[in-house]
C-alpha cells in the first residue's frame, strides 16, 4: 500500500510510577528528516528509536514529541548534597549572627542550584525504557495507519484524475487528426489568394513543398503518443505497492513537457484551450503526488 507523507499518530501509557505520551506529526519532504523533542536524559536512546521509525517511512519531515511525567521521585534517581547544603547554611547563619542580621534561610534557592543535585546513575530505569519503546511503537503504528488511509485516498483521487486526462487526450487526438490537413488547406488557400491578388503565378511543386513543410511542423502525433505512454505508466504505477511519489513526479514532468510542445505546435485555438485544461489537471495531479511517499 502506498502511504502519504502527511500523517498524525499518538499513544499514551499510564502507570503508577509514570505517565507517557508520544505524539508524531509528519508532512511531505524530499528526504526523511526526523526531529526529536525528547528530554536530554534520553538523547542516548535516539538512534535506536530512529531505527524503529525507519521501518515505517522512507521520506517526509517527521516531528516526534514525548511528554514524560515521572510520578515516583525515586525513579528520577536524584541525590541532594546534604553535607554541602548544611555547611553553606551554617556559614550563612554564623555570618548573619556576627553581623546582627536575622537569618531565615530560603530553601527554595537550593532548587535552582544544579550543583546541589546529582544523579545516582547515568542510565534510565529499565522498565521505564521498555514502556517508552512500547508506547513509541504504538504511536508509530497509529501514525502509519493515518498515512495509509490518506495514501489510499490520494491514490484514488489520482486514478480519477488520470482517467479524466485520458478522456481529454482522446479529444486532442481527434482534433489533431484533422488539424494538419485543415491547416494545410487553409495555408494553401491563403497563399493562392495572395498570389492571385498580386497576379503572380505559382510554382505548384514548390508551393506544395513549402506547405508540406509547414504542415509537418504542425504535426503533434508523436507528442500525443508519448503523452499516452506517460499516462499509461502513471496508471500502472498507481496499481503497485511501495514508494510511488518520485516515479509519479518523473512521469508528470514528462507529461508537462509533451503537452507544452503540443500547445506550441498545433496553432489551433480549440486544441490550445484543451491543452490548458490538460495542464491544469496535471498540476493538480502533481500537488497530490507530492504528498505520496
Amino acid at each position: 500500500m502506498t502511504h502519504s507523507m502527511t500523517g498524525y499518530g499518538s499513544a499514551t501509557l499510564e502507570k503508577t510510577a509514570w505517565n507517557l505520551n508520544w505524539e508524531i506529526k509528519s508532512v511531505n519532504s524530499r528526504h526523511l528528516d526526523i526531529k526529536w523533542k525528547i528530554p536530554p536524559s534520553l538523547f542516548y536512546t535516539q538512534s535506536g528509536w530512529e531505527k524503529m521509525l525507519r521501518q515505517y517511512a522512507r521520506r517526509g519531515r517527521v516531528e516526534i514529541y514525548l511528554d514524560m511525567r515521572i510520578l515516583d521521585p525515586d525513579i528520577l534517581g536524584l541525590e541532594f548534597d546534604h553535607a554541602q547544603a548544611g555547611a553553606m547554611l551554617e556559614k550563612l547563619k554564623n555570618f548573619a549572627s556576627s553581623s546582627g542580621y536575622a537569618f531565615e534561610p530560603d530553601l527554595n534557592v537550593l532548587l535552582r542550584m544544579q550543583s546541589m543535585w546529582q544523579e545516582k546513575s547515568s542510565s534510565m530505569d529499565e522498565h521505564l525504557l521498555s514502556d517508552l519503546e512500547t508506547c513509541l511503537e504504538n504511536a508509530l503504528q497509529d501514525w502509519n495507519a493515518s498515512r495509509k488511509t490518506e495514501g489510499l485516498q490520494l491514490t484514488k483521487d489520482l486514478q480519477k484524475r488520470i482517467m479524466k486526462l485520458d478522456a481529454t487526450l482522446l479529444q486532442l487526438e481527434g482534433l489533431a487528426a484533422d488539424n494538419t490537413h485543415q491547416r494545410f488547406q487553409d495555408l494553401r488557400a491563403r497563399v493562392e489568394k495572395l498570389l492571385a491578388e498580386m497576379d503572380v503565378g505559382a510554382d505548384e511543386n514548390r508551393l506544395l513543398q513549402e506547405l508540406a513543410l509547414m504542415a509537418d511542423r504542425l504535426d503533434v502525433s508523436e507528442e500525443l503518443t508519448r503523452l499516452k505512454a506517460h499516462l499509461h505508466f502513471m496508471r500502472e504505477a498507481l496499481g503497485k505497492n511501495g514508494e510511488l511519489g518520485r516515479r509519479l513526479d518523473f512521469f508528470l514532468q514528462e507529461a508537462f513537457r509533451e503537452i507544452n510542445t503540443c500547445a506550441n505546435k498545433c496553432q489551433n485555438t480549440q486544441m490550445s484551450k484543451i491543452a490548458v485544461d490538460f495542464k491544469s489537471e496535471l498540476e493538480k495531479c502533481r500537488e497530490q503526488a507530492q504528498n505520496l511517499e
